[in-house]
């Protein structure tokens, strides 16, 4: 597990040179529940930023100690707020015997190569400071006085109707675990930016169709945790053998990957739902849960029109209780390439090939290289055997049609 703890460090720094927009993840479940999800942003100085805070919690969740299967997840938001101001919010979450909630915030301006502090954005801080240190005492009345009056707002995002700060609680001594915020509407501050209000989207896509009869060799292939910036070599793989594959998309990627979401539809693909933070689901409450269905439906629904009716739980962990708060169908898999695990193509493919059969659902993770280079050899393998490739609803709805028969 040390090997492993190297190895994902040094990806993490690299990462900062990325030249490409798009996101980074790193999900797994060997000793602990651990989902990583940050993006990159093209700019070296901030993509460094971002992956040297990430890789300091990971290094320190690694050496707490605990008696339960602790989980971390840091999960992101991204906001352009115009032209030159890029705004990035990193919220980590620690379970073990108790939940720990941090933030920390990036707010970059291109032009001028620099990080922003409140001071540049709100003219008269000054004159806020004193209501905001109000409303804190109103909501956190356990909040520590001498604490409180040396309160920072180091911590900030903006969105088109919000300056939203943020607390750690430690910061002012509160007992509460949760994070500490305050929504500021931005029609009552004096900024020194220009906020670009958010538009429209009008796409609206539906998935082709393929021709399958009740009598074929069918088998659905899933990928579960991207879209990355393997996705779009693994649809032109699918493409190749004219297949069909369902995707189970993490909510807090998809702006980045509009125009692969669009190819996915517009090539007969499916898109699914994968929550929206890749949470341990089954610790959250009915509202918790709720919300990471709806944000990442909203999500995708924003690039693309089209609205998932299918749900992957993550970790392939629910109850009875999680499937009564959605009327999305949770999809599970009989194939299990275990691809996160074993990262060889030639042991993914010992996984897969001699345990399909028809009617199969094949797991795989489109977040993973190993995974794309084994995708063709696995095409390959069952074309040559016969099958036809088609996407989750098509093979449930080609499985009620043979039970109806």
């Amino acid at each position: 597990m040390r090997k492993l703890s190297i190895i994902f460090m040094i990806i993490l720094m690299v990462s900062g040179c990325a030249k490409a927009k798009g996101t980074e993840s790193y999900i797994s479940k060997d000793n602990a529940y651990v989902s990583i999800n940050y993006p990159v942003t093209s700019i070296n100085v901030l993509d460094e930023a971002i992956s040297s805070y990430v890789n300091k919690i990971y290094y320190n969740f690694k050496k707490m100690d605990y008696i339960n299967t602790p989980e971390l997840n840091i999960s992101y938001s991204y906001k352009e707020v115009n032209n030159d101001i890029i705004n990035v919010s990193l919220q980590t979450e620690i379970v073990t015997d108790r939940t720990i909630n941090k933030i920390k915030t990036f707010t970059y301006n291109k032009h001028n190569d620099k990080f922003l502090t409140m001071e540049d954005l709100v003219q008269d801080l000054d004159g806020l400071d004193y209501e905001i240190k109000k409303e804190l005492l109103e909501k956190y009345q356990d909040a520590d006085m001498d604490f409180l009056s040396n309160v920072s707002y180091d911590f900030f995002t903006i969105d088109d109707e919000n300056l939203t700060i943020y607390f750690n609680p430690a910061e002012i001594k509160s007992d509460h675990d949760e994070l500490i915020y305050l929504d500021i509407p931005l029609n009552s501050l004096k900024l020194l930016i220009d906020i670009d209000k958010a538009e429209g989207n009008d796409t609206y896509l539906s998935i082709k169709k393929k021709n399958v009869s009740l009598d074929d060799k069918v088998v659905a292939i899933t990928f579960d945790d991207g879209p990355s910036k393997y996705t779009e070599k693994i649809l032109d793989v699918l493409k190749k053998y004219d297949a069909s594959g369902t995707f189970f998309l993490i909510g807090n990627k998809v702006e980045f990957y509009g125009d692969t979401l669009r190819r996915m539809l517009e090539e007969g693909s499916e898109i699914g739902n994968h929550s929206y933070d890749h949470k341990l689901l089954t610790r959250l409450s009915k509202d918790e849960f709720q919300a990471e269905i709806s944000k990442t439906q909203e999500a995708i629904k924003k690039v693309t029109g089209f609205t998932p009716n299918l749900f992957r739980p993550t970790y392939g962990g629910y109850n009875s209780k999680l499937k009564s708060y959605t009327d999305l169908k949770f999809i599970l898999w009989d194939v299990d390439s275990r691809d996160w695990q074993v990262k060889t193509k030639d042991k993914i493919l010992k996984n897969i090939l001699p345990n399909v059969k028809s009617g199969s659902i094949i797991l795989l993770h489109d977040n993973h290289e190993y995974s794309l280079n084994a995708l063709d050899d696995i095409l390959k393998n069952l074309k040559g055997q016969g099958y036809k490739f088609v996407t989750v609803s098509e093979l449930l709805e080609l499985k009620k049609l043979r039970e109806s028969e």
